[in-house]
């Protein structure tokens, strides 16, 4: 900030040596002259200059601005001069419109890098990020030797800072607090550094809370996953056993009913025999129709036994 200062005095310096000399040449009394709204430009620009050494930057940007409307005081000092006013006035738009037209009009001056250096400052201002670190990496690139060097390496990394882009911030930082110890920017990097440095540190507390988080998320819906399943499990093999005591309850139900048609179709037969043994009067009365003899009625109860013995053997396999 120092050497800032001092760029800014010795140019003010120049400055006002070169109004004097023109007044001087003119032979014009611009002490006379005590309003802003005088046509005298050169009492303008006079009172412009004072505004500024008063540090009365938005006057001094108004009154320079005026004074650069007489074509007699249009220079690249003067404008040098407005554009500085109107960076401490904090006026970033109108800066970026006059250091731009400087630019294209000036090329030759030697306040080309300085107001190379203000546009790059505008740009970060009116958040323009990667301009301004595009406009300040050229002015880097053409000015290695400049004092605004390590003010300039600052500037791209607040430009990269405030994009969140710690990583390609941090060695910017580091190369002005390292290579530049003496700078007004030195004790600025340092502290940033530290800042990304706890920022960091946060961050990867968070994420390994997060990781732990998730990790517990995941455990518990595992868990739970593993519980409905048990459970689920557990339902319908209670299911399946109730359904298999069913099916060998019914199975033995058609089991005794077999078994019971085939005693019954043994016992008649039996009754026939001893029936059939006896002498035709003591026989009484056939339980089968009058039609049916007996080796036919014989044969269909051997059949049904048959049929019987055959649900009996399918009911077993």
């Amino acid at each position: 900030m120092i050497k800032v200062k001092k760029i800014y005095a010795s140019l003010l310096a120049l400055a006002l040596a070169a109004s004097l000399s023109l007044y001087a040449s003119e032979k014009r009394d611009a002490a006379r002259v005590n309003t802003y709204g005088g046509g005298d430009g050169n009492a303008v620009l006079g009172q412009a200059y004072n505004a500024y050494a008063a540090s009365d930057w938005q006057n001094a940007a108004m009154l320079f601005r005026k004074a650069l409307s007489d074509p007699q005081n249009e220079s690249d000092s003067t404008l040098y001069m407005l554009i500085s006013a109107e960076m401490k006035a904090k006026s970033y738009k109108a800066a970026l419109a006059d250091s731009s037209y400087f630019l294209q009009n000036y090329p030759d001056s030697r306040y080309f890098p300085l107001i190379q250096y203000q546009q790059g400052r505008c740009l970060f201002y009116l958040g323009e990020f990667d301009k301004a670190v595009l406009t300040l990496s050229d002015f880097c690139h053409q000015n290695p030797d400049s004092e605004m060097y390590a003010s300039s390496l600052f500037w791209i990394a607040e430009a990269f800072y405030a994009g969140y882009n710690f990583e390609q911030a941090r060695p910017l930082y580091e190369r002005v607090a390292d290579d530049f110890p003496k700078d007004s920017k030195a004790l600025e990097a340092r502290y940033r550094l530290d800042a990304i440095n706890q920022r960091l540190r946060e961050e990867k507390l968070l994420r390994l809370l997060q990781q732990t988080g998730e990790s517990y998320l995941s455990s518990k819906e595992n868990y739970e996953k593993a519980l409905r399943r048990y459970e689920l499990e557990s339902a319908m093999g209670i299911t399946a056993q109730e359904s298999a005591a069913e099916q060998e309850a019914e199975e033995s139900e058609e089991v005794a009913a077999e078994s019971s048609a085939v005693k019954e179709a043994e016992k008649t037969a039996a009754a026939e025999q001893r029936r059939a043994a006896l002498p035709m009067d003591e026989r009484g009365t056939s339980p089968y129709n009058k039609d049916e003899t007996f080796i036919d009625a014989l044969q269909r109860l051997k059949k049904s036994a048959a049929e019987a013995q055959g649900l009996l053997e399918r009911g077993g396999e």
